[in-house]
Parts: C-alpha cells; sequence; structure tokens
C-alpha cells in the first residue's frame, strides 16, 4: 500500500471517527438540547457510516469487496445529504411534515436499490470496474443515466441548504452568526470538493468528499460548544412577522409596497405579491375599489385612524419606519376592532336607552340639554 493511499485511508477514518464522535455527543446529551437534535444524530450518523465505507473501499483487493463497500458507501452518501437539507430547514423553523420527509428520501431510496442491484441493470454505473493501469482499489468507472440524476439531487439538497442559509444571514443576530457559518461550510465543503471531483481534478478513482468532512466536523464541534448550537436557535424574523395576528404592510419612501403579512390577507384578500413594488395608493384602489382613505405625507411619527373595510372595523397605524442604510418608510398596521366597536355600540344603547321602551333614558334627557 502506497503512502497516497494510506493518506487517502486515514483523512477518511478521521472523518467518521470525528462524525461518530458528534452522533454519540450529541445523542448523550440530546435532552439538553431542542428537537433539531434527533435530526442531527442521524445526519452525522449517516455521514460516519459514508467514510468509514470509503475507507474499507479503500482496503478492498476485489471488484467484488469494492462493490459491496460502494453500496453500503450510498446508505450514508445518499440518505445524509437530503437529512443534512431537513436539518437545515429544521433549524431554520420551516414545518416538515412526514409527506415532505418521504419524498425528499425517496430518490436516496431509489438511489440505494440501483447501486446495489447495478450489474443487472447498469442504469447507475454503465462502467464499474478496477482500474486497469492503477490496480485495485483505485476503479474505472462511465456514470449512467440514474447517476446523474442523483448527483443532481445531491448538489441541489446541498446548495439549497446553502442557500437557505446565507438568505438568513442578515436576519440573524450577530450572536447567533457563528451557527451559521458553521452550518453554511459544513455543506459548502462537501459540495465544493464533490463538484472538483466531478470536474476530474482529483486523484483519479478515488471519491475526496469523505477525506474533508473532518473539517465540517470540527465546524460544528466549535458551534456546539461555542454558540450553544442546539440550546439556543435564532427565531427567523419572517416566522416571527408571519404569525403576527395584526395585518402588517411595509412601505419604503416612495410609499411602495415592499413586504406584507400573512393575516393581511385577511383584510385584503385580492393582494398578492406580484403586487409588491407598486405604489400602495394605485395598489389600493385595486384591491379595495376605493381611493385610501387617509394620507401618509402628513405622517409625522404615529397616527391612528378608524376604517370600515368588507364589514369590518379596523383601527389603522401609521408610524414612520427606519429600514437599513438609513431608509425611511412608513409602516401600516391593521387591527380588527369589529367586536370591539359592536360591544361600543351596546354600551351606549345601555346607557342611552330604556332597555324595555327603547327610547332615551333620562341620562340621555339631560345629555342633550
Amino acid at each position: 500500500m502506497n503512502s497516497q493511499l494510506t493518506a487517502f485511508i486515514t483523512l477518511s477514518c478521521t472523518s467518521g471517527v470525528l462524525n461518530l464522535y458528534l452522533c454519540l455527543y450529541v445523542f448523550l446529551k440530546r435532552y439538553n438540547y431542542t428537537k433539531i437534535a434527533q435530526l442531527f444524530i442521524s445526519y452525522t450518523a449517516l455521514i460516519a457510516v459514508y467514510c468509514f465505507a470509503s475507507a474499507f473501499g479503500l482496503i478492498a483487493t476485489t471488484l467484488s469487496a469494492i462493490k459491496v463497500w460502494t453500496a453500503i458507501q450510498y446508505v450514508g452518501m445518499a440518505f445524509s445529504t437530503p437529512l443534512g437539507l431537513l436539518f437545515i430547514m429544521q433549524y431554520l423553523g420551516f414545518h416538515l411534515t412526514r409527506k415532505k420527509i418521504m419524498a425528499l428520501l425517496a430518490i436516496p431510496f431509489i438511489s440505494l436499490i440501483m447501486v446495489a442491484t447495478n450489474d443487472i441493470h447498469h442504469f447507475h454505473y454503465r462502467v464499474f470496474e478496477i482500474d486497469p493501469i492503477l490496480g485495485a482499489p483505485y476503479v474505472h468507472q462511465e456514470i449512467g443515466i440514474w447517476y446523474i440524476i442523483h448527483g443532481i439531487f445531491t448538489f441541489g439538497c446541498m446548495f439549497v441548504s446553502f442557500l437557505l442559509v446565507l438568505i438568513h444571514w442578515k436576519e440573524t443576530t450577530k450572536s447567533y452568526r457563528q451557527q451559521l457559518i458553521a452550518l453554511m461550510c459544513g455543506q459548502l465543503i462537501p459540495m465544493i470538493t464533490a463538484f472538483i471531483y466531478l470536474l476530474g481534478l482529483t486523484p483519479q478513482g478515488v471519491d475526496p468528499v469523505p477525506m474533508v468532512l473532518w473539517a465540517s466536523s470540527f465546524l460544528y464541534l466549535w458551534s456546539i460548544n461555542s454558540s450553544r448550537l442546539f440550546r439556543v436557535l435564532p427565531v427567523a424574523k419572517d416566522a416571527i412577522f408571519h404569525s403576527i395576528n395584526d395585518g402588517v404592510i411595509v412601505l419604503d419612501e416612495s410609499a411602495r409596497l415592499i413586504e406584507f403579512n400573512q393575516a393581511c390577507s385577511k383584510v385584503f384578500p385580492q393582494l398578492t405579491r406580484s403586487m409588491i413594488s407598486r405604489d400602495i395608493r394605485k395598489t389600493w384602489l385595486e384591491v379595495t375599489g376605493q381611493p385610501m382613505p387617509f394620507t401618509l405625507e402628513a405622517v409625522v411619527n404615529t397616527q391612528d385612524i378608524e376604517m370600515v373595510l368588507s364589514d369590518h372595523t379596523y383601527q389603522v397605524r401609521v408610524t414612520e419606519l427606519q429600514h437599513v442604510n438609513h431608509g425611511k418608510g412608513l409602516l401600516l398596521i391593521f387591527t380588527d376592532i369589529t367586536e370591539l366597536k359592536e360591544l361600543q355600540r351596546q354600551l351606549e344603547q345601555l346607557a342611552f336607552y330604556d332597555e324595555l321602551t327603547q327610547i332615551y333614558n333620562r341620562r340621555a334627557f339631560f345629555s342633550t340639554m
């Protein structure tokens, strides 16, 4: 066994040991963590399987043994990538249903079957044999149609995971950004390595991804110990924004619509995302059929307005909003006070009208004098 091959095996085993350590470390402390730790335990366990299988595959001396270890590699590799995406989604506050999880794991399950039965159909590898020049355990392979499908899916999962974390960077306070750095790099490192491998810039016949996963493991371990990953998670601002019961509309300094929350659909059923960036006055006329009942230019600090819309009475609070880069905009908050106004009307009725005769009582008589 040459020194290069020994280095490959050592790096793959190092990655496997670190991921196994992470898996056991989080598992033993799982009761102290949030539910997201459960996905991380499965995620790191599968990566450990992938790394160890890759190392044993590099020790194998026969084609049949290499095929067995390749199939075991796919147990870890095929399922760890979508689990990594699910882990990121749960971390960011996405609601994960059983149907979504099963749909995301469908392709990895098919990929595992394709690799295990490749000698029958050759859909995953058209050619899979020991490299005639380098010899065992180096493999010469020609990819099939399902390899391409699986590769696109794998890259897609890693890229979406990285993109989701990157999108939430600005919405996350500085105290939690160490967690985001670990999560982004944890997806970016294997993604870049796999891309370089597909370009043919890595040693021939060897999968280099297990050899770099130790770096991701160190980042996760650093994040767990330094920024309390799994103990305290950031709550994305958009999740808070859309959970507000009052309708909220955000305008820029030119009174153009730039954002609105889900509660606005009750106030303005015809308001759609396609209307974003349009002037709020034109948008208001389009969705309500009437001009805006208040002006925006007169706002200095905060003003409260009452309006009736679709048989509902709303208190509209218009307040200045300071954007990033010192830009100013407006925040419109619509609070449904229909029940409050009806209760107020009933109290006035009881206060000024006789309950039996429904005519003015003594208090109403003296108040009109």
